[in-house]
Order: structure tokens, then C-alpha cells, then sequence
């Protein structure tokens, strides 16, 4: 395992064992699933932020997941995990799979609205690239399957039906600043529904 990876494994191990001891944080059993879909862009992840920027692709992301929250803090914190399943359409198509860990913050609220932000990071896994990955991929000469996940969120919700949210997520796969590969590899600005039980 290279350093990189070693530090991140280290760092996700240190933080479950003080996220889930007793003084820190107690037992939930949170879960949720969800939908979402929207464009791949053609930048890179700082890049998808630019949501009024020209740059999304013809290709198309639509995935369905799952959230599991195995800890609260009692700041607001949860932390789980998320595995999904998405297809990738356009130029081509393909299948993805991810899996990782998921943080959420719930604390703020305007009113009757929450907003809450979250973050998952894992792994990610295709059966092919697509769009400006497909570009990307070919200038590293070897195709690049799996790659690390990120999915940064924002979801609001009305307190009137809190099993109820909207989302939206940069749906991200890169080589994780070359410790898998030297790639960013694909972006997807997504929008998605929530249902928690």
C-alpha cells in the first residue's frame, strides 16, 4: 500500500474508533435511499462547482443508493455508510458501482428548512469510461476501472416531512492526486430525492 493510501486508511480507522466510542457518540440505525441523475461535465472537480458555467456533456449519470448511519454525535454528526449502483449513457454507456463512508451534519435549519451537508468517500468501480474520462484515460495508455469516489452534498428538507429530501451532489471518480492513477477522472452534477426510514 503506498503512503497516500496508508495515511487515508490510517486516518478512516482513527476516526470510526473515536467516532464510535461511548463518551463521543451513540448508536443509530438511520437509513435511506435515494435517486439522482444530471450531466457529466467536461472540467475537472473544482471545475463542477461552476454550476453556471457551459461545460456539461451530452453524457448522463442516473444511479440509485443506500445510506446506512451507524453513529451519532451529539453536535449533530452521522456517521455511515452508502453503496450504489448508477449507469453512465451518452457517447457510450457503462455501469458503476461505489461504496464508502458517509458524514452528515445535521445542525442547521432556516426557519421550517433544513440544510444539511454531507460528504461520502470510498471507491468506485465501471465497466467503461465515458465522455472526457474516455480522453483522459487514453492519455494514461490503460484503462482505469477503479478510482477513488467523492461525493460532496448539500440536501434540504421541510420539517413538516423530515423522512423527505432533495440533493444536490458532485458525483466525482478520480486516481486521488495519483496514488491510484494520475487522473480526474469523471463529474457528474447530480440531483436527487431522499427517502429516510
Amino acid at each position: 500500500m503506498s503512503m497516500p493510501l496508508a495515511r487515508l486508511a490510517s486516518f478512516i480507522a482513527l476516526g470510526t474508533v473515536i467516532l464510535s466510542s461511548p463518551a463521543l457518540a451513540q448508536a443509530t440505525d438511520e437509513q435511506n435511499v435515494f435517486v439522482m441523475g444530471g450531466p457529466f461535465t467536461s472540467g475537472y472537480f473544482s471545475d463542477a462547482f461552476l454550476l453556471w458555467e457551459d461545460h456539461y456533456e451530452s453524457n448522463f449519470f442516473a444511479g440509485v443508493g443506500y445510506q446506512y448511519f451507524m453513529y451519532e454525535h451529539s453536535g449533530g454528526f452521522k456517521l455511515g455508510a452508502e453503496a450504489g449502483l448508477g449507469v453512465r449513457l451518452g457517447d457510450r454507456s457503462s455501469a458503476e458501482l461505489w461504496a464508502g463512508l458517509v458524514g452528515r451534519l445535521d445542525m442547521f435549519q432556516i426557519g421550517d428548512i433544513r440544510i444539511t451537508p454531507s460528504i461520502t468517500a470510498g471507491f468506485s468501480v465501471v465497466t467503461d469510461t465515458i465522455g472526457v474520462e474516455t480522453e483522459r484515460a487514453a492519455k494514461l495508455g490503460h484503462d482505469i476501472p477503479f478510482l477513488y469516489y467523492l461525493g460532496p452534498e448539500i440536501a434540504v428538507s421541510h420539517v413538516g416531512y423530515p423522512e423527505l429530501e432533495a440533493f444536490g451532489r458532485i458525483h466525482h471518480r478520480s486516481g486521488g492526486f495519483g496514488t491510484i492513477a494520475e487522473i480526474d477522472g469523471s463529474n457528474a452534477v447530480v440531483m436527487g430525492l431522499r427517502y429516510k426510514f
